[in-house]
């Protein structure tokens, strides 16, 4: 392998390979015999980059590869045209630092302390002073040979770096047909980070491996503007990678690919108005996603096979919501089959009245079982109420008002006023008349106790009997006129206060919004509870859980939950609503005098003018809710917590929730913790599509939140710095019929989500002020120790008591 020329230079035989011929044979391992003859010979050391060392295991392999590989070259290889080295005008050779007189050729046996093996006797040797040995220079021949530039018989060229004869290092190959390739080049392949330019003017900038494009890299088709920056395999789009389809950047996809195909997650851009987020299965929509169209119908659900296919909601004419305002969506959620309605589903109508259908669809069309509340909350329900989108030919068990087919179908859809005859108010005079049975009842009850208890008294019955006898005639001749008039009249009612009641929905519906909006609200249960605090019901001894049990009651008025905050409130339920509160408040509990008196009528214009108008008439409403903190803290997670308690939970289990009871002495109450600087979210709530609130944060991701799991039962310890007389007096606030005089009256009064939400807030702040006015005491409380002076030794300048009082101490621990 090596030799020494006239010279007496040592230098590397370029391409060659000297073997014994006593070592020749089949059965020759090269590698072991190499190595074995490297240990004999001594390391040559030089000043040069490059030096010789001991063969590494497998350099024979890689030089008989090289041998091969030049004797092809006299038919690929035009020329060859080595380039001379910065500062060598000569062949590239190997400067090792020594001149040849420094150098020994010895054939002779050396005296050795150590005996030597056979194999090693005889064998020339090359012997340096081992003192100028550097073991850190000597490898296998790692650095390049030299650098040339190659004109192949093909056209093609190549400049760069030569290794073995190989393209190794940095370099630049272009082909005959204009390509070019400039970058890093390991045994003949590409392979490391480079940049190619095709003759089609495309062009490539990343990684390479085997001649391909392999690792990251940005891919880019200038006459297309198309361009694609992400992970390769294999010469493939494969990983995590974005496209874009043109120079606007509008058409893209960033997503995840699996050879060359979309695969996975990701999100596709089509224009400025369209685009798909979801599931991809070999270029298709596949699995979940959610699809804006340019017309602004919005889907989201299932697909299969780039179509509708499962459960899904598709929402037509969908708008861009930034408020915490509900809009009035016309969508439908069910069951979809090849892009088409088919099976069960719920159709709304939209404009704000709360029309809908529920039931069977087929083929995209309503067909067969089916509920449609109408925007009065009539309701038709059939077993084949609608046939190919169309009526059924016959109505059973229906309501008795919804017979009137020929009326109902010349209803206009949109046209809603609040005095039509299709909204039902026979319900709330039937319970009126309830309450003064009940009232008879008890008065007839006491009037034959008194008569048992006082037999012997002579008195006249007379005027007992006539009042009997007037309820008994109410009762058979006149009582169907009466209702008849009591539906007018109430009907009427409704007709004077139509204006001030479209105000009060519209106004209530938007009260959390600072800007104006474009379509028609839906009002919430959250923003109906605020209207009652505003009217001040508590103070009138009724509860919002009370409202909502009343409400609950008659399943017509299709209430879902009764104490869900975001469930829709229709403006059809909101009139039944208010007239159940009136009944409640101010109806009679007898029957009424001659005309015009009524029951519910009077009621209802009571409560609407001592009640409703006043309190809605500020131009903010009361409490917290609506004065910043309804926008800014997260509901949807504020009502989770409100669960965990109990839906609905009693003051008694909030108090319960902040610390134990005194008696429990196993567990001790945990500390305040301290919010990290970064978990406190900062965003609103607002409905941005569809009718689902969400709680938009400002830097698009939820940070994590440490839960306390030592103390699970204590949902809200962090209120412990306040004491209970504390949390009840916040609260009396709310319930007046809490406490009276100081003195507990009742601690299990129930709680909706928006009396906890102001409860909470009222606390969180009461807790903040309690914590800043403890630390500002213990402040001042240090600061007059420090200053303070004992009395038996007055100061002096620059003395300095030698021992301090324990106060002293521990208020100086304690900063």
């Amino acid at each position: 392998m090596f030799y020494v020329d006239s010279q007496r230079t040592v230098t590397r035989r370029d391409s060659s390979l000297i073997v014994s011929k006593k070592h020749q044979g089949p059965d020759v391992d090269f590698d072991n015999w190499s190595a074995t003859q490297a240990q004999s010979t001594q390391p040559l050391n030089s000043e040069s980059s490059a030096s010789l060392a001991p063969r590494p295991r497998g350099s024979v392999q890689k030089e008989l590869i090289t041998m091969m590989f030049e004797s092809m070259l006299d038919s690929i290889v035009d020329s060859w045209e080595v380039i001379p080295l910065k500062g060598d005008d000569s062949t590239p050779t190997i400067d090792f630092g020594k001149t040849g007189s420094d150098l020994t050729f010895n054939s002779k046996k050396k005296k050795s302390n150590a005996k030597s093996s056979r194999s090693r006797q005889g064998r020339s040797r090359l012997d340096m002073d081992p003192n100028q040995a550097d073991s850190s220079q000597t490898c296998w021949w790692s650095a390049p040979d030299e650098k040339a530039i190659i004109r192949f018989k093909n056209g093609n060229l190549y400049e760069g770096n030569i290794s073995m004869k190989c393209m190794h290092g940095d370099g630049r190959y272009q082909w005959a047909d204009g390509t070019v390739y400039l970058g890093n080049f390991n045994d003949n392949e590409m392979r490391g980070k480079g940049f190619i330019h095709w003759k089609d003017d495309t062009w490539y900038e990343g990684d390479f491996a085997g001649n391909l494009r392999h690792g990251k890299g940005l891919y880019v088709d200038s006459r297309t503007q198309r361009s694609y920056a992400g992970e390769w395999h294999c010469g493939t789009k494969h990983g995590e990678g974005v496209i874009y389809y043109s120079k606007t950047f509008k058409n893209s996809y960033d997503g995840h690919w699996i050879y060359n195909e979309r695969f996975g997650y990701g999100s596709r851009e089509y224009c400025d108005w369209s685009g798909y987020k979801g599931e991809w299965e070999r270029n298709v929509r596949n699995g979940k996603g959610l699809m804006i169209w340019p017309n602004h119908d919005l889907y989201r659900g299932d697909w299969k096979n780039g179509v509708m296919s499962g459960y899904g909601i598709y929402i037509w004419d969908a708008c861009y919501n930034n408020t915490m305002a509900l809009p009035s969506i016309n969508a439908f959620r069910g069951a979809w089959e090849k892009g088409q309605r088919h099976g069960y589903g719920v159709l709304n109508l939209g404009l704000g009245l709360g029309s809908h259908y529920r039931g069977e669809f087929k083929n995209n069309k309503k067909h067969g079982v089916g509920t449609f509340v109408t925007n009065n909350g009539l309701i038709l329900q059939d077993k084949a109420l609608f046939h190919d989108d169309n009526l059924g030919p016959q109505i059973a068990g229906c309501d008795v008002r919804s017979l009137d087919l020929k009326r109902f179908s010349n209803l206009e859809p949109y046209n809603f006023q609040i005095c039509d005859r299709t909204v039902g108010l026979i319900y709330h005079i039937d319970q009126a008349l309830k309450n003064i049975d009940k009232q008879a009842e008890i008065r007839t009850n006491i009037i034959n106790e008194y008569i048992d208890n006082n037999r012997n008294v002579e008195w006249d019955m007379s005027l007992v009997l006539r009042k009997d006898e007037n309820v008994e005639e109410v009762g058979s001749e006149q009582f169907d006129g009466m209702i008849k008039f009591e539906e007018s009249s109430l009907r009427k009612a409704l007709r004077c206060y139509e204006t001030d009641l479209l105000n009060i929905y519209y106004k209530y519906a938007t009260i959390c919004n600072t800007n104006e909006i474009g379509f028609s609200p839906v009002l919430i249960r959250l923003f109906l509870w605020q209207l009652y605090y505003d009217c001040n019901v508590h103070e009138r001894g009724l509860t919002l859980v009370d409202i909502d049990n009343i409400f609950h009651q008659n399943k017509e008025w299709l209430a879902v939950n009764p104490h869900n905050p975001f469930e829709k409130i229709y403006l059809w339920q909101f009139l039944h609503s208010l007239i159940s509160v009136a009944s409640r408040l101010y109806a009679k509990r007898e029957l009424p005098g001659t005309k015009p008196d009524t029951i519910l009528a009077s009621a209802f214009r009571r409560f609407m003018d001592c009640d409703v108008i006043p309190g809605s008439s500020r131009q903010r409403g009361r409490g917290r809710l609506v004065n910043g903190f309804g926008q800014y803290i997260p509901l949807t997670a504020t009502y989770e917590l409100y669960r965990a308690l109990g839906e609905p939970h009693t003051v008694r289990r909030f108090l319960r929730a902040v610390r134990r009871s005194p008696h429990f002495v196993g567990r001790p109450a945990p500390n305040l913790v301290e919010p990290l600087d970064g978990t406190a979210p900062v965003g609103r709530n607002l409905y941005i599509f569809g009718d689902e609130l969400t709680f938009a944060v400002d830097d698009n991701e939820l940070p994590e939140i440490l839960e306390e799991k030592e103390h699970q039962d204590l949902k809200l310890f962090n209120f412990g710095n306040l004491s209970s007389k504390t949390i009840i007096r916040i609260f009396s606030q709310i319930f007046p019929q809490l406490s009276e005089s100081d003195k507990i009256m009742n601690l299990n009064i129930e709680l909706t989500f928006f009396e906890f939400f102001e409860g909470f807030v009222a606390c969180a702040e009461e807790s903040i002020r309690v914590k800043d006015e403890e630390l500002k005491w213990r402040e001042k409380f240090l600061a007059s120790n420090e200053t303070s002076v004992p009395h038996s030794a007055p100061a002096t300048p620059g003395h300095v008591p030698k021992e301090k009082t324990k106060e002293h101490k521990e208020a100086k621990e304690a900063k």
